[in-house]
């Protein structure tokens, strides 16, 4: 018998699970979302994700691992996929930092094979000898530096619709616009849960599986599970020159100051991520007036929400420090990622207390996205029973979750408690591009 499942969100999570149901068999899926894939809402329409391995929990240390596999075979992310390495520079001062570090690194080299070609050294004289593009890099030569080769970045946004073709291939119906907007659920006396559109449409199936990110707040009460952290990201575009010199680097991660990634090949824009643990949104709840919850405040509906002004100091510090000749470029396309994140960084995938039919598959924690090959399966095995124990008893919805603390997140260095309402925006001009200081 054939079952029903209506998937809520067209992202990572949303996309994987419907391959994954489909390519299973016995359902008939239906996912809906605002905007086409990608979505310019989704956390993942972007040209660089990082593909690591490196974690503390070994569940994620091993989903990890099964992913980076797919993405180098897997026929569909051919020119997708690239393994550029990353160099990793740990802050001397960041006690948490350094243990996450060191022990992402032994977790990783449980596994037969994984974590043998990292390569460790110190300071920047070292750094400059191992790679000729930071040959005028300013780093301390007390600093720590690991160099793993066998890291990678995929192409976000070409990721989500390589599997969205494949999942329309495999008879997935999509719907978008305001008919696949998703605004609320209800629960209605057939005991079932319904899906509610910002057009008044009316959605059920046997099972009903929101995955909408950072925006799940907005449709279904998580009771302060989830908060939604924007963090900032920025750009530059080199000239044909400099692309020429910077093409082929690897990813570059400071833990504490942020990090960049090799210029798009077709645009020549490199993307720098800023520091910290990013801000909140805090607003008044969907779900009752008397609760304040971050959601997301995306740039496609407040274009000055940008970077903070001191952002644009930590983009040219970052620059200075390791590649000093791009620190005067303009900085454009400024914006907030948003993340859904979790006191505990693990994932939220489970039913919803107290409803017949309902499912969030949510809480990405900023590390969600390297799974897109295979967290559908995961999800699909938790809506069939049988989902490993230890998933089960990580991903469940647990009533009582702190609330997320950015300050107590140790494998980002934080910057405090920021908020959208507090932040003094630095302005662009009609190109987009940053105004100076």
């Amino acid at each position: 018998m054939t079952e029903s499942i209506l998937i809520v969100g067209c992202g990572v999570f949303g996309l994987s699970t419907a391959v994954h149901l489909a390519e299973r068999g016995g359902y008939q899926v239906t996912a809906i979302d605002l905007l086409p894939v990608p979505s310019q809402f989704s956390a993942a329409n972007d040209f660089n994700k990082i593909i690591r391995c490196e974690y503390t929990d070994f569940i994620y240390t091993k989903m990890a691992v099964e992913a980076m596999k797919l993405w180098r075979s897997d026929p569909i992310f051919k020119g997708i996929y690239s393994e550029c390495g990353r160099i990793l520079i740990t802050p001397e001062l960041h006690v948490g930092r350094k243990e996450f570090e060191e022990e992402s690194i032994k977790n990783l080299q449980k596994i037969p094979g994984e974590g043998r070609k990292l390569e460790y050294f110190k300071g920047g004289n070292d750094l400059a000898n191992r790679f000729d593009f930071l040959n005028l890099n300013s780093v301390s030569e007390t600093t720590e530096i690991k160099w793993n080769p066998e890291a990678g970045l995929a192409h976000a946004a070409n990721s989500l619709i390589a599997l969205y073709n494949k999942a329309v291939d495999l008879g997935v119906k999509f719907i978008f616009g305001k008919s696949g907007e998703a605004i609320r659920t209800v629960s209605k006396k057939n005991g079932r849960d319904y899906i509610i559109t910002k057009d008044g449409t009316e959605y059920t199936a046997d099972k009903i599986i929101i995955s909408a990110g950072a925006s799940t707040g907005f449709i279904v009460d998580l009771n302060h599970q989830q908060s939604a952290t924007g963090l900032f990201v920025t750009h530059i575009k080199l000239t044909p020159q400099e692309y020429e010199k910077f093409k082929n680097i690897p990813i570059l991660f400071d833990a504490e100051m942020g990090y960049f990634f090799p210029p798009d090949s077709k645009t020549h824009v490199l993307k720098i991520a800023l520091p910290g643990s990013g801000a909140s949104n805090l607003v008044t709840s969907p779900h009752d007036e008397n609760e304040k919850i971050s959601l997301p405040r995306y740039k496609l509906d407040c274009p000055t929400d940008t970077i903070p002004y001191m952002a644009i100091r930590q983009a040219r510090a970052l620059l200075k420090k390791f590649v000093p000749e791009l620190e005067d470029h303009e900085l454009f396309n400024s914006k907030a990622c948003w993340i859904a994140d979790t006191s505990d960084s693990h994932f939220i995938i489970d039913k919803v207390p107290n409803s017949k039919n309902l499912y969030v598959a949510t809480g990405d924690s900023g590390h969600g996205f390297k799974f897109l090959p295979n967290i559908g399966k995961y999800i699909v095995d938790k809506l069939e029973g049988k989902l490993d124990p230890e998933m089960e008893y990580s991903w469940q919805w647990k009533q009582d979750r702190p609330e997320f603390d950015p300050n107590m997140c140790s494998w980002r260095v934080g910057s405090g408690n920021l908020d959208f309402s507090e932040i003094e925006w630095a302005r662009e001009d009609d190109k987009g591009c940053i105004i100076k200081l």
